[in-house]
């Protein structure tokens, strides 16, 4: 790539930043509203009405009530991470990508933790949720070594 190519696509990048950060920040938002009112349902289903869940149900309500919390937690923690990676894709630092990473192993764990039952633990589930962890503690590390050195509180 030659310097007068280089330079214009640092200027596109430079452009494009920060109308992507405040469309993200949007949609975060909005995400964590969507988060903050399906809590509100559920626990509101959870005190007033009967819990029970229609077999071929459709409905919002229905699907409110019969999704488990950390499902619903774990499928807006892989949104927000996909927001966020496809918004990193118009900065020049390859190294924030980890944090949407970091979100997204999250969010996997917890998926994977609310398919499981503890009568049925075996070997693979323990090495699937060890190799979760052990991604998530490097992601981490990574994250803590390029943030530099904080100071003692």
């Amino acid at each position: 790539m030659d310097a007068k190519t280089g330079h214009a696509a640092k200027t596109l990048i430079y452009a494009l930043e920060r109308p992507a950060a405040t469309l993200v920040t949007v949609c975060q938002m909005l995400l964590g509203l969507g988060l903050a009112i399906t809590l509100v349902l559920k626990i509101y289903m959870l005190v007033f009405t009967d819990q029970v869940c229609l077999a071929d149900g459709a409905t919002l309500g229905n699907i409110i009530r019969c999704t488990p919390t950390l499902s619903l937690l774990s499928n807006f923690l892989i949104m927000v991470a996909g927001f966020r990676f496809a918004a990193q894709m118009f900065t020049q630092a390859p190294h924030l990508l980890l944090e949407p990473l970091l979100l997204a192993l999250t969010g996997v764990l917890l998926q994977y933790l609310v398919g499981a039952n503890g009568a049925g633990a075996t070997w693979y589930f323990c090495l699937v949720v060890l190799v979760l962890f052990g991604a998530m503690s490097a992601v981490f590390a990574a994250l803590r070594y390029w943030s530099g050195p904080r100071s003692p509180i």
